[in-house]
């Protein structure tokens, strides 16, 4: 299998550079695009009104990797159609922190993803909880591995990621992989107010606010209990037709 391999937490991220030994040591053909830099919560953006620079660098168990000056979805976009055409499958990931709930919206990793997703490619985007055992994350990673052999073959929903979550648990404590919507809470977090020495008022992002009451079924319910989550996130998934009440009553073409 031909993996194109990208994140968002930056070329030097300990767990890309352990996927991309494990699949390589499982026989796969494995070359990888990922930022010079952490470009988390960059979400969906890529560069259009400059050149992007990529430097090509070493990575055991890749037969070429490039560290690139761009966004994820700049990595994944050159990956796949100038640096590895060849890729039967894009993998973003593993990030270094959970991508549930609406934190969809802002990740890096999951954008990467679904940029492949747009052009019709498998693609996975692969994200673990802090702190994640060695031993769950080898674990982890066969898994996914098992499970993008499955993804390139199967009758996926049209133009849709596979988003995928581990909580960061021993191994003992894992629990069965599960299907199940993202949870309906929104992505909180505060700015906390400072000032600097000249008296310019600054904002610094503080941590999130995470949901203490997930709904039963959802995927932080799910990871909360141990459970790997698995969720088909796709753009073109809605029948529209079932919020035509909202213009009733409003004028016409003309």
């Amino acid at each position: 299998m031909n993996i194109l391999l990208v994140n968002d937490d930056g070329f030097d991220s300990a767990y890309l550079r352990e996927f991309c030994r494990m699949a390589a040591d499982r026989g796969h053909r494995v070359r990888v695009c990922a930022p010079m830099f952490q470009q988390s919560a960059k979400s969906h953006s890529f560069t259009i009104l400059e050149p992007v620079l990529t430097q090509e660098r070493k990575m055991d168990g890749a037969e070429r990797a490039w560290a690139i000056a761009g966004t994820p979805v700049d990595c994944s976009r050159i990956g796949f159609l100038e640096l590895y055409p060849e890729a039967e499958i894009v993998i973003s990931g593993i990030n270094n922190g959970l991508n549930e709930a609406s934190s969809v919206y802002p990740s890096g990793t999951v954008a990467a993803a679904r940029e492949a997703a747009l052009y019709r490619l498998p693609a996975m985007a692969v994200s673990a909880g802090y702190c994640l055992p060695d031993e769950t994350l080898r674990y982890y990673i066969a898994w996914c591995l098992k499970i993008a052999e499955r993804l390139i073959v199967y009758d996926r929903p049209d133009r849709a990621l596979l988003n995928v979550n581990i909580p960061g648990v021993p191994l003992a404590e894992l629990k069965a992989p599960v299907f199940c919507p993202p949870d309906p809470a929104a992505y909180e977090n505060r700015y906390i107010r400072r000032e600097d020495p000249r008296g310019n008022t600054y904002f610094w992002l503080g941590p999130e606010v995470h949901n203490d009451h997930p709904s039963e079924g959802t995927d932080i319910w799910y990871l909360n209990r141990g459970h790997i989550t698995c969720t088909f996130i796709g753009p073109y998934d809605l029948d529209q037709s079932r919020f035509a009440d909202l213009l009733e009553d409003t004028p016409g073409a003309v």
